[in-house]
Order: C-alpha cells, then structure tokens, then sequence
C-alpha cells in the first residue's frame, strides 16, 4: 500500500509536467533497444538519426515524444555515445555559476561552457538549465523557449520509462550524471547514497525529505553497463 501511495503522487507530479501528447500513449513504457537500434540505423526510417538529431538541434516544436524517444535512447548507437561524465567543461561551468551575482562576461562564460558540454553530450540537462538561466537575465524569449524545448525532450523521454519507485520499474538514463540531473525535475534531492544492485543494471539513489516520502529512484542504466563493460570496464 506505501507503495501505491508514492507511485500515486509522483504520477500526479508527472502527469501535469509530461507532454501532452503521451496521454495517447502507455505512460510507462520501458524502451526496445533492439528496436531503436533497426530504427535509428535506417536511413529508410522516420527515425533515423541523423534527421532526429537536426529536429532536436533545431527545436523543432513539432518534435513527437516518440521521435524524443528514439533520439535519447538512440544516441547510445552512434559514434560520440560516451556514457561517463568527466568532460573539464563541468568544473568551469560549476565555477561559472558559483558566483552570487553575475557580470555580462560570466554570462557569456557560463553560455561557452554549456555549449562545450552540449557537443559532448547533447542531453547534458545542467548544461541546458545554465542556458535557460542566462536567457531569462538576459530577457531572450525565443533563445529561452528553445532550449526549453530541448529540455523538456530529454526529460520526457526519460520519465516516460518508468516510475522510478522500484527495480522493476526504474526511470532509464544512457549517462549516471543524467540520474542526478532528473532528481530536481522530480522534486528530489540526492540523499547521499548511490548504489548498483547486485547482479542488475539497476542502481538506486537516496533521496532527502521530500513531500512524497519517497527514499529510493530506481534507474536502469544498462546502456551505460553494456558499453562500459564492451570497452574492458572501467568508471561509470
């Protein structure tokens, strides 16, 4: 029952965040890898990569959830997938945004860095707020609602694999940093404690108080595992 209740009241979070358009849809619905794979690699197929990623590059307001889905996920199959986050441009972005107030150079600091970790990873949710936070200071709505689009692709395609309340129903994420980057979204903090299940591709993170009561976020990160595991292991 202390389940249901929880599962109940991060629905009703996400139920008024997540696009509209996934009311059509199953709510929750793990990915097909395999299937992602045969469509993104296509050059026949309305998923096919390359197109996708324009869509998203440009913020095409047209973008369908599905299209987001398949350009998340679909990422872990090309060439610049690197699922650990050790890019030198997130110490300079934290840096840039440690200040407690900013000058017109910070914020051309702060946009430089994002970008730098967006060609990196071109779902690196810190780096797409830091722009959104620029944006609003510097009052550009239509740069604003751009990257918002981007952000909320990426976040949709994530909360729509699961609930996140148990290993059998974990949010899926192709980087562990994009874990801690959802957290926020979800009206979490990160408790202190990350840990990968025994024997699965599901690692957990704790969470402080919050209004939902909720200790754990399952995720399933078997992208990361996979591809770590097929270039002789290493950090995830």
């Amino acid at each position: 029952m202390k389940h249901i209740q929880k599962t109940l009241l991060v629905l009703t979070l996400l139920s008024g965040i997540i696009f509209s358009a996934h009311a059509q849809e199953e709510f929750f619905k793990a990915p097909d890898f395999a299937q992602i794979k045969r469509d993104v690699t296509s050059s026949s197929s309305s998923y096919y990569y390359p197109t996708l990623l324009e869509k998203y590059l440009t913020s095409d307001a047209m973008m369908t959830p599905q299209e987001g889905r398949h350009l998340y996920f679909g990422y872990v199959y090309q060439p610049g997938y690197v699922p650990t986050d050790t890019s030198s441009h997130n110490a300079m972005l934290a840096e840039a945004l440690s200040k407690k107030s900013f000058t017109p150079q910070d914020y051309t600091n702060i946009l430089q860095s994002a970008d730098a970790l967006l060609l990196e990873d071109p779902f690196n949710l810190r780096a797409l707020n830091a722009k959104l936070l620029v944006y609003a200071q510097q009052n550009n709505t239509e740069a604003y609602k751009k990257v918002a689009r981007q952000r909320r692709i990426v976040q949709d395609a994530i909360v729509g694999t699961g609930d996140g309340m148990s290993e059998k129903t974990p949010f899926y994420v192709i980087k562990v940093a994009h874990e801690y980057d959802i957290l926020p979204f979800l009206g979490y903090t990160f408790g202190g404690e990350d840990k990968i299940l025994k024997g699965n591709k599901v690692n957990y993170l704790s969470l402080g108080k919050n209004r939902f009561g909720v200790e754990k976020v399952y995720f399933n990160i078997s992208p990361v595992v996979d591809h770590v595991s097929s270039h002789g292991g290493g950090k995830m």
